[in-house]
């Protein structure tokens, strides 16, 4: 019942991407039809920025972003 994504790769593992939506402040943006997730990785040249994935509506992208906005993070062991 939760909207979001299943994503599989090529080895065959897959993991759940929810469309839980961005928080700025106290504002929630996006919940249910967008989803924004964190990377580990750091934009080099701008510390206070990190990559991150977002998705709507069958479309993603992938890009830096200012780490002040609450984005979902989805823990993977590898």
């Amino acid at each position: 019942g939760t909207k979001g994504y299943k994503v599989t790769g090529p080895n065959g593992n897959s993991i759940f991407l929810p469309a839980a939506g961005s928080r700025y402040d106290s504002n929630l943006d996006g919940a249910g039809s967008s989803g924004y997730f964190w990377s580990a990785s750091l934009y080099e040249s701008r510390p206070y920025h990190a990559w991150s994935l977002s998705f709507n509506s069958g479309n993603y992208v992938t890009y830096h972003y200012d780490r002040c906005y609450g984005r979902t993070v989805r823990a993977v062991a590898h």
